[in-house]
């Protein structure tokens, strides 16, 4: 029988203290009737003794210092990872009390949000100036499906910036985000939490692990949650479920299963278009949409995992998983009348009405082992993986026209007359086959020096088909592409590393389904990351460090040319993003933990298409890439069972678009809380956005979303 290295390490020091004290006093007192001993008695063989920690030990580390990272496909500590890396743990998303994936990620410097129209729908992310939405991950294998996503079955976010198709397949120009999710652990532990707050808020969690034998534990985590909505009738109820189940936890042979459900019913708040060159700070409060109004997403995941441990250096791994996802949006949009705005100008009202399914299959397995060859210390990894994924998605057929309103006063009235007869319309199908082949070391040629290299190849297979019946066309693409990654590790000392590492990147014309007449025929664009950074583990490794300087390049980006008889797309663009970033997390001391981030980017489009549009889009700022980002919270243990946090999250103004001269203004948001906590029991008070800031969370073309005002929340939980 074997343990998880967890339990074994983590074990309380009172416990340790006792063990030890024992041992001295049972062989001092049994030092004498051990001489005369006999060879029977000498040789018998006590049963093994399981030791099940305390609910610190036994659950991941409960800080805002993550110890360990596993978006390189294996474990590793973060200072060890040649690349920048911010990871979101469960305890800062606690403190926070971020609800959502999207909430959570306002912890993250360089990470901005774009308000989706015509196109995507669910969470829409750019990472150093580079549209992310396809690069979301889930336990290192993509969730690239269209649904706003939760944080209720999570254990941390990781977010690893600059190119990284080496490890990842197609996409990653800025980095990617993946999603760890909670896994059963050897000991019964259980977590029921309540939050209420204004504008209708209720949210209830909880996280239930129950031991089932030796080594197998099973675990559920539920969450249901309903809001009034801010602006008023932006309301929200959404529901979830995520159980687990685990055997053989830490021994040679682990098997692991889960479900997730996730499901959303909303009234979505669509926001308020431009006027005068920025967005209308009188419309942030207000819902412009109809009562009519709806998105209702839902995911469906099936995780099988195999853990085969040769030792404790060689371990197999191999996950298969399925995904179904549906959604469907009926919403409203709204844009004012002319460029200057009151509360008597009058407003237009636009349709959004749309539906989609997706279906996914995910195969990766995964070959990791460190080792000694050739007087040389190696951590070699290989893998293969297979993915197949279907997406469907239609418009629906309706009255196009919508009764205009008031900005001042604009009401959330019924249907207007609008006929929704359920018809579908302009249906899209797209499947996409992958297969991908990877193989990375990370050599200790001379002590304190690591060399890191790897490569891999990717076969993408894209078949597009538009329209319906006999009148839809097809159009179909396969590529071949080889991705590389290469750094160099020096330890400076045992706590401090340098390093420069080089990453590529690339776009199908087919990634995240935008297959049509225009991109059918234009190779995959191309990437490049290029970073300098330390990283430090401070304070007796309380507290991590981390600077990098970095490149983020497309230099070959779909453009069209007026030089061309067609409108088909060259690779004739290109762009970057140069940049710092600082980061620390952990405790400055036993009562003070903090976790802070920050990245400061120029952005520029070096080269565009030859039209006089494009064209004059040269020198500009890439989309939503504002210059100053950050992040900021802390919190103190003033008196044994309270602790007062603290935080600050903002950025410098932003364009929608590198050909807009629309800017939505930079800001500073300030939230807080306090916590009474109890080893049986806590409650927590937070207060977000404590100046009730106007500011533009989510920008688009067309319009822009308006960050939640002032909230108030209280969360008791209960733990047993």
């Amino acid at each position: 029988m074997r343990f998880s290295p967890e339990v074994l390490n983590k074990a309380p020091s009172r416990l340790l203290s006792a063990l030890a004290t024992g041992a001295m006093v049972s062989s001092a007192a049994a030092a004498e009737p051990q001489a005369a001993q006999s060879s029977a008695e000498a040789d018998r063989t006590l049963k093994p003794v399981v030791v099940r920690d305390s609910r610190d030990s036994a659950r991941p580390e409960r800080g805002y210092k993550a110890e360990v990272t596993t978006i390189g496909k294996q474990a590793e500590t973060p200072k060890d990872v040649p690349q920048s890396i911010t990871i979101i743990p469960e305890k800062l998303i606690s403190d926070r009390k971020d609800d959502s994936l999207k909430a959570a990620l306002q912890n993250v410097a360089g990470l901005t949000f774009n308000a989706g129209e015509g196109g995507r729908i669910g969470d829409n992310i750019n990472l150093r100036g580079y549209v992310a939405y396809g690069d979301l991950y889930q336990d290192g294998l993509r969730d690239i499906a269209q649904y706003n996503r939760e944080v209720f079955n999570l254990e941390r976010v990781e977010v690893l910036r600059g190119a990284s198709s080496m490890l990842f397949g197609r996409g990653s120009t800025g980095g990617v985000i993946n999603q760890v999710s909670k896994t059963p652990f050897l000991a019964d532990e259980n977590v029921v939490s309540t939050t209420v707050g204004n504008h209708d808020y209720f949210r209830s969690t909880t996280d239930l692990n129950k031991v089932v034998g030796e080594t197998s534990a099973i675990r559920l985590n539920t969450m249901y949650t309903t809001s009034g909505g801010d602006p008023d009738g932006a309301d929200s109820k959404r529901y979830g479920v995520a159980p687990s189940f685990s055997t053989g936890i830490g021994t040679a042979n682990q098997f692991d299963v889960s479900y997730y459900h996730l499901n959303y019913d909303d009234t979505p708040n669509y926001g308020f278009g431009w006027a005068g060159g920025r967005p209308v700070d009188s419309a942030a409060d207000k819902f412009y949409g109809l009562a009519s109004d709806f998105q209702r997403d839902s995911a469906d995941v099936v995780t099988g995992k195999y853990t085969h441990r040769f030792d404790n250096r060689t371990q197999l791994s191999s996950v298969l998983r399925y995904g179904e996802y549906k959604r469907d949006l009926w919403a409203t949009t709204a844009r004012p009348s002319g460029s200057v705005v009151t509360d008597s100008s009058s407003f237009s009202r636009g349709n959004q009405r749309r539906g989609g399914e997706e279906q996914h299959v995910f195969s990766q397995t995964d070959l990791s082992s460190r080792f000694e060859a050739l007087g040389m210390k190696h951590e070699a990894l290989a893998g293969m993986e297979l993915a197949h994924e279907q997406s469907t998605r239609w418009s629906y057929a309706a009255t196009p026209s919508k009764t205009a309103g008031i900005v001042g006063d604009p009401g959330a009235s019924s249907d207007q007359g609008l006929a929704r007869n359920g018809m579908r319309t302009s249906m899209n199908d797209f499947t996409a086959s992958t297969v991908g082949l990877y193989t990375q070391d990370i050599i200790e040629f001379l002590p304190g020096w690591k060399l890191l290299a790897g490569t891999r190849w990717d076969r993408f297979a894209g078949d597009y088909r538009s329209g319906t019946g006999s009148q839809a066309s097809r159009l179909e693409r396969h590529d071949y592409l080889w991705s590389w990654r290469s750094g160099l590790i020096h330890a400076l000392t045992e706590e401090v590393n340098v390093y420069a590492t080089y990453g590529s990147s690339f776009n199908t014309s087919g990634d995240l389904y935008q297959y049509d007449s225009r991109t059918a025929n234009t190779p995959p664009e191309q990437s490049r990351n290029l970073e300098l950074g330390t990283k430090a583990e401070l304070l007796d490794g309380q507290l991590s460090a981390r600077v990098a300087l970095f490149r983020t390049e497309k230099y070959n980006e779909r453009s069209t040319d007026t030089d061309t008889t067609d409108s088909t797309y060259l690779l004739s663009g290109k762009r970057h993003t140069d940049g710092y970033e600082f980061e620390i997390n952990g405790h400055l001391s036993d009562k003070w933990e903090v976790f802070f981030n920050y990245a400061h980017m120029w952005s520029n489009i070096d080269k565009a298409g030859s039209s006089a549009s494009a064209s004059a889009t040269v020198g500009r700022p890439a989309a939503n890439t504002p210059t100053n980002t950050g992040s900021l919270w802390s919190t103190y243990q003033f008196l044994p069972n309270w602790t007062f946090g603290a935080g600050a999250d903002g950025q410098s103004k932003r364009n929608p678009s590198h050909n807009s001269s629309n800017w939505a203004p930079g800001y500073v948001k300030y939230d807080a809380m306090i916590k009474y906590d109890q080893p049986r029991y806590s409650v927590q008070l937070n207060l977000n956005n404590l100046l009730d800031k106007v500011y533009w969370q989510a920008v688009y073309n067309g319009h822009a979303i308006a960050g939640p005002g002032r909230t108030i929340q209280l969360t008791t939980e209960l733990r047993f």
